[in-house]
């Protein structure tokens, strides 16, 4: 199925302009949805579950699929590829964090290996969770069309094989258009581009100011680092570089720090995508402080709890 830009793989940028339709490219430009089931409750925003439901062991097979069956719009994911080309789902290029296996670079093993490695639970301790194939995660998810599943791929990589080979894997699985690939490798996006002309793409805009926050061991240090900085002339230049349908995943610290990065995101097509690396509390006073300031929402979170809870705590004022 092409995944034209009035399927339900677009993305809708600013919500607060946008009338609730299932496909849209109107005369404000690409005004596209980010899935078929955007959540009203929550000013349209596009809601994704971290790593699946934060209840469960992060990208597990479990925690996609509750996330899957869920009130998220979507499941975000990290996928790496093993020595021997198989997909999987991890977020740390070196193991141990929430893995039985420590010590070993994901890269660096096989299928075999790779079948026997458990999973932690949220609190450190070693599960029976085996650790997930994508394959399996996509044979699944085929129990859930209408959910968008928000791959990122850890891995650099200098050529175009990683992108192209991770766009064949899902346009087999799910050939609905219901994925999206993103990456802090703009590599990544320009491979994937040239072989999915039509698919929306994330940049993930790494913002050091916001990764010192998250550790104590840094956090007074945090001040002294600069956050990026995003302007009009920086977001045609990503349009140029990958074209549309793309957009930007931000902590909100670096929203905050840019004043008209909304506006100039939506005059230009462009999707933005917001986490905050140390938790939902924060991420919620940000957005709150943004649409004071600004009058408007992002087109989408990635966030580490519940859906109803996150809608009701953004509408407080």
């Amino acid at each position: 199925m092409q995944r034209s830009m009035q399927g339900k793989k677009g993305v809708n940028m600013n919500q607060q302009w946008l009338p609730k339709l299932r496909c849209a490219c109107i005369s404000l430009g690409c005004s596209l949805l980010l899935s078929a089931n955007v959540l009203a409750d929550c000013k349209g925003i596009v809601l994704h579950a971290h790593r699946g439901d934060p209840n469960l062991p992060e990208n597990s097979n479990r925690a996609i699929e509750s996330g899957l069956q869920g009130n998220w719009d979507g499941v975000e994911i990290d996928i790496q590829q093993l020595q021997d080309r198989a997909w999987v789902i991890q977020h740390d290029a070196v193991l141990g964090r929430t893995t039985s296996l420590a010590l070993r670079r994901v890269q660096d093993l096989d299928s075999p290996t790779w079948k026997e490695v458990r999973l932690k639970d949220r609190k450190g301790n070693v599960t029976k969770e085996a650790a997930p194939f994508l394959r399996d995660v996509l044979a699944k998810a085929d129990e859930y069309p209408e959910k968008i599943i928000n791959a990122e791929i850890k891995q650099a990589s200098w050529g175009c094989e990683l992108a192209n080979s991770a766009v064949a894997e899902f346009n087999k699985a799910r050939p609905n258009g219901n994925w999206f690939l993103t990456s802090i490798e703009r590599n990544h996006l320009r491979c994937a581009r040239q072989v999915d002309p039509e698919g929306y793409l994330g940049l993930i805009v790494l913002d050091q100011q916001a990764l010192a926050r998250q550790d104590p061991r840094t956090a007074r240090q945090a001040d002294k680092l600069a956050t990026p900085r995003i302007d009009r002339a920086w977001l045609q230049g990503l349009v140029r570089e990958v074209s549309l349908p793309v957009g930007i995943h931000i902590d909100t610290n670096t929203l905050d720090a840019n004043m008209t990065l909304l506006k100039d995101a939506k005059d230009l097509g462009i999707a933005v995508f917001t986490y905050n690396l140390i938790g939902d509390r924060e991420h919620l006073r940000d957005l709150r402080a943004t649409r004071q300031r600004t009058g408007m929402w992002p087109s989408g979170a990635i966030i580490d709890g519940a859906t109803n809870n996150f809608c009701i705590e953004l509408m407080r004022n």
